[in-house]
């Protein structure tokens, strides 16, 4: 039985990877992600397959220079409003430059969505992505703390000024952050990058990964 299935595909100037999904793997609706000078050619190529396949077809620009954050942002959309009414999402990353391909995986690992490319002879090939996002990985603490740094700014310089913008003591900011033998911290999953400053002060920083989780 065919999953009523969802692509979501990189755009670029190869369109054969593209088209390669479509025949390859289950399709019922098509999300393109694309650049902003990319749009006129991504709306015609969404309109041809429209006329040819008579599937649903949308687009959702990637702002620059921000490009894995944009990503995050729009998947996490396109899952929320979109994905219950699917069994399946895809995502295809063998079109398009490097940087859009590599956010596009991104955005599958953190996810734990299914992702394929091409290989050399322009055939499908899944590729190796955890079965549970990221977000199932890392508590629910962990993501408030991750939060408030970002209120914050995205930097503080010490647990008492954290402690401003989250809801957690300094004890439990330590542990989550620094970790235990049980359990890793934010430092060590490499969402949070510490610095030791002088009097005893840590500065604690939300680092690329750190940002392109909670923008799930």
């Amino acid at each position: 039985m065919i999953q009523k299935t969802l692509q979501i595909a990189t755009f670029g100037s190869d369109k054969e990877g593209i088209l390669s999904g479509l025949r390859n793997f289950p399709i019922h609706k098509l999300i393109l992600l694309h650049y902003k000078d990319d749009k006129k050619p991504t709306e015609e190529f969404a309109a041809s397959l429209r006329s040819t396949l008579g599937i649903s077809i949308s687009l959702r620009e990637i702002t620059q220079p921000d490009i894995i954050r944009s990503a995050m942002e729009h998947v996490s959309h396109i899952i929320k409003e979109e994905g219950p009414q699917y069994e399946q999402i895809l995502i295809n990353v063998s079109a398009g430059d490097k940087m859009i391909g590599c956010a596009a995986l991104s955005c599958a690992f953190v996810n734990g969505i299914k992702a394929f490319g091409t290989d050399m002879g322009g055939n499908p090939m899944l590729l190796p992505i955890l079965k549970l996002s990221y977000n199932e990985v890392i508590s629910d603490a962990k993501i408030k703390i991750l939060h408030a740094l970002d209120n914050a700014g995205g930097s503080v310089e010490s647990l008492d000024q954290l402690a401003k913008h989250a809801d957690f003591g300094k004890p439990l900011l330590s542990y989550h952050i620094q970790g235990s033998a049980e359990s890793k911290g934010l430092a060590q999953l490499g969402l949070v990058d510490v610095e030791r400053l002088e009097r005893g002060k840590t500065k604690i920083t939300l680092n690329t990964l750190g940002k392109m989780l909670i923008a799930t």
